[in-house]
């Protein structure tokens, strides 16, 4: 490493030297530092973290519990996360997991104050939640970032509690993007909602906490890490470890969520009325199986499907012309369209409006206008 540093040292020094001697460029400009080394001279973390941190906070969720014996009342902890102020008026955006089936939440501040704190609405389907906080707070909300202007490579920093917030309150970790858009990534979810995938450390206590870029600008919510997994039969048996693999929300995902649940309370996705489960089937439609796609049970009788002619037992094999198998393939076209927006489905049918299996399936293709229906 010092023979290294030499060198470059060494090449810093005698670039100056040699412009001023050929003078093809002014010897300032030379040893003007290059891009890629700019944190060398410049480091803006410390700044962003201090002008962030007070306002990412511990969200705990708690309990109490009476002591007949004792007549005392005593308070538990379930478990806690991390929460970024992100509106004046007391709001916090976190998980929805940090707050599930939670009894009371506090929020707990860097200058030591612990105030209660309630659930304004959250999405389950994205993970993500709004709380509120009734007291004035001297805080500065956090700047909302936009996703979608990130690239692999990019410098980005976390900041949440993990573990414990007695011990590591407001911890730092830094890292790069290592991948956008990874719908897959979580595989428990019903959504699909392009993950952006970072190597900055994320452990318990730092879901909810802010993903911030070197504008200080939150772009998505630290959630879910892989940690490994252990394998056992009766001839195998391993443990693997997996290093650097975290998981964000991305804001441009929960900053519509967060304004619309902070505005009404909640949030609704545009449908068109039908509810569907995935069904599972050969790529092309057979006489008796039907193909991989969507199958709609229930049509709901104000809603456009049901105005555009779909009935109970079809199956939706492409939307937009695209192939969907699964519901999370559908999340990643559909998600993308607002109310009164229409798009095209074809569909595979075997039944009849009576409900009897007809001689030969049908193929149709229909267009349906995503509502606000309640």
């Amino acid at each position: 490493m010092k023979k290294l540093l030499a060198l470059t040292l060494l090449i810093a020094l005698l670039l100056p030297a040699f412009a001023t001697e050929t003078e093809e460029k002014p010897a300032e400009t030379a040893a003007t530092p290059q891009p890629a080394l700019s944190l060398l001279y410049n480091n803006p973390l410390p700044e962003i973290f201090e002008k962030v941190s007070p306002s990412v906070a511990v969200l705990a969720q708690v309990s109490y519990t009476w002591d007949k014996a004792t007549n005392s009342v005593n308070k538990q902890e379930k478990g806690s996360g991390s929460a970024v102020y992100i509106k004046e008026g007391g709001y916090f955006l976190t998980n929805h997991h940090v707050i599930e089936d939670a009894d009371e939440l506090e929020i707990r501040l860097s200058d030591g104050r612990v105030l209660e704190a309630e659930l304004v609405g959250s999405d389950a389907a994205a993970d993500v939640a709004v709380v509120k906080v009734n007291e004035e707070l001297e805080l500065t909300p956090v700047k909302i970032g936009k996703s979608s202007d990130l690239k692999v490579g990019e410098i980005v920093l976390v900041i949440g509690t993990p573990i414990s917030w007695e011990m590591m309150y407001n911890t730092l970790t830094t890292g790069i993007v290592s991948g956008l858009n990874r719908d897959e990534a979580d595989y428990e979810a019903t959504r699909a909602i392009g993950l952006i995938q970072i190597d900055a450390a994320v452990n318990p206590g730092n879901s909810g906490g802010a993903l911030l870029n070197l504008d200080g600008e939150i772009v998505g919510i630290p959630f879910m890490k892989y940690m490994g997994y252990y394998y056992k039969d009766a001839n195998n048996e391993d443990f693997v470890v997996y290093e650097g693999l975290s998981f964000a929300v991305p804001m441009d995902v929960a900053w519509p969520i967060a304004e619309s649940i902070i505005a009404t309370g909640s949030y609704k996705r545009p449908r068109f009325g039908v509810s569907v489960t995935d069904n599972e089937g050969p790529e092309e439609p057979l006489k008796n199986y039907p193909p991989a796609g969507l199958l709609i049970g229930e049509v709901e009788k104000n809603g456009s499907g049901f105005k555009a002619g779909l009935r109970s037992g079809d199956v939706i094999t492409h939307v937009n012309g695209i192939r969907v198998k699964t519901f999370r393939e559908y999340t990643k076209i559909v998600d993308k369209l607002g109310a009164g927006e229409s798009f095209t489905i074809s569909v595979v049918r075997y039944k009849d409006k009576d409900g009897n299996d007809l001689k030969k399936f049908e193929k149709l293709e229909l267009t349906v206008t995503l509502e606000m229906i309640d």
